[in-house]
């Protein structure tokens, strides 16, 4: 029943995720590439998808229990611009009530990869983006072997090869993360409250506002005119 009601939860989350206009932009490529690519079953479409298979369809090395680093389709035949398999961009999950405040969580993208690279201080040279808006997640620069093991880790919702958001500038989006700092950037920012449309205001007619008076007013008098 625990497998379950986890199942259901990514399930829902994932439906929240993609519905986000921000993250359709972020993930557009992936549907463009997922006819050809070659996708672990633990994944949504990669945005590092490739032209070919190297073991046979719906086969990844990162979802082989013994996996050969050497036998996946070499980088030049990568789709997605930026997307090097030593770019990887995590996806984490966490709790909506209450929602822990972005430093709750860029500390938890810290402790996260730490598990794998060893400590935290290593983690935070490794991380290069977050992202606490659009979705919950960061940027890792690390081997395709260590992305395998962060994708077992508590929390961690998905590990996709990163691309490039930005293509011209060779940009992956997000806010930076330098020397442990967040460095924000409105461009790559997309906040709840942007999702909602503003509403347009009511145009103040003095015309009709005098008229509602009038009117009123006579109304008012109509009654006493007639007892007169």
């Amino acid at each position: 029943m625990a497998a379950g009601a986890a199942a259901a939860t990514r399930r829902s989350l994932s439906a929240l995720l993609l519905s986000s206009r921000a993250l359709q932009r972020r993930f557009a490529p992936l549907a463009a590439a997922a006819s050809s690519a070659y996708l672990a079953p633990w994944a949504p479409p990669s945005r590092g998808a490739k032209t070919a298979s190297s073991g046979g369809s719906g086969y990844s090395p990162l979802n082989d229990p013994s996996p050969n680093w050497s036998n996946r389709p070499p980088k030049e035949t990568i789709l997605l611009d930026g997307c090097d398999y030593e770019h990887w961009l995590i996806v984490m999950e966490f709790p909506t009530d209450p929602k822990p405040s972005e430093e709750d969580m860029v500390a938890a993208y810290v402790k996260t990869l730490a598990a794998v690279v060893g400590s935290e201080e290593e983690a935070k040279k490794k991380i290069y983006s977050v992202c606490t808006t659009t979705y919950t997640g960061f940027g890792a620069l690390i081997s395709e072997e260590l992305s395998y093991k962060v994708k077992g880790l508590p929390g961690v919702l998905w590990v996709l090869p990163d691309s490039y958001l930005d293509v011209p500038n060779k940009d992956y989006g997000g806010d930076l993360f330098v020397d442990g700092q967040v460095i924000h950037r409105p461009q790559f920012r997309f906040t709840e409250r942007q999702q909602v449309r503003s509403r347009p205001r009511p145009r103040y007619d003095r015309r009709r506002v005098t008229m509602q008076t009038e009117q009123k007013e006579a109304m008012q008098k109509g009654p006493s005119n007639l007892q007169q």
